[in-house]
């Protein structure tokens, strides 16, 4: 999350170097990381701008943003480019199977930057971690062994990563070709087998409601969050349970 500290540190700078003339630009990478007191903040900042100042502000989720933070700026939507040009500039950076970078891209909205991003530290790992602990919870009904594989700093992250598993195998029930998680289709076969379309979109609303706490509100307790999540998956896995309204 960006705080208001950050906000105020980049205002005072912009303050100071007013007095030296020249254009200055303020570059936010993920805007929808500002929490509500830093949006606010900048908002102020916006509405009465240093001369000679342009704000940039990044993000793949605008409407996350707060709306009177979004009435001041000037929308420029970057399309991706086509997925073959993206997968052949890939395979030019990185040493992939052809599933595994089409799988990063799509996992990345497009994005080839964002993709080859999985790729470095131990981001792909980490997924490969996250679906190996899944193809074991699924035929077993153990899914608070996954809380290992969720529960880190990049919660998020991988809360999306299994978000998109588990559309994919709903995706599989209709019979919609295009998936997100081409490199791993048994994983995804197995929880179309195991999961019927109902469990799989009352499960998949939790995670992505999960995930929006985990983004939005400073301070929540990860852990116990998740494991909260995975208690209620293993609830939804019992015969006779209703199941909740979808609210995706």
């Amino acid at each position: 999350m960006l705080g208001i500290d950050a906000v105020r540190e980049v205002t005072e700078k912009l303050n100071e170097h007013a007095r030296l003339g020249g254009a200055k630009v303020v570059w936010v990478t993920d805007a929808a990381l500002l929490t509500d007191a830093a949006a606010n903040a900048l908002l102020k900042t916006l509405e009465e701008p240093p001369a000679e100042t342009w704000f940039f502000l990044a993000t793949r989720e605008p409407e996350r943003l707060l709306a009177t933070l979004r009435s001041r700026c000037r929308l420029h939507y970057l399309a991706p480019p086509p997925e073959q040009y993206a997968v052949t500039w890939l395979s030019r950076e990185v040493t992939m199977s052809q599933d595994a970078l089409l799988a990063a891209l799509r996992l990345s909205a497009g994005s080839p930057g964002a993709a080859l991003a999985l790729f470095q530290g131990d981001n792909w790992q980490a997924r490969e971690t996250l679906c190996q602990a899944l193809a074991y919870s699924v035929p077993s009904g153990d899914w608070y062994s996954l809380l290992a594989a969720l529960n880190h700093e990049q919660a998020p992250a991988r809360l999306h990563w299994l978000a998109t598993l588990l559309m994919d195998a709903l995706k599989r029930h209709h019979g919609a070709a295009q998936v997100t998680n081409v490199d791993v289709p048994g994983l995804v076969a197995e929880l179309a087998n195991h999961l019927s379309p109902s469990r799989l979109q009352a499960i998949l609303g939790d995670v992505c409601h999960i995930r929006e706490q985990l983004m939005s509100v400073t301070g929540i307790n990860r852990e116990l969050l998740i494991t909260d999540l995975l208690l209620r998956i293993e609830h939804y896995l019992q015969p006779g349970v209703v199941l909740p309204v979808p609210h995706l």
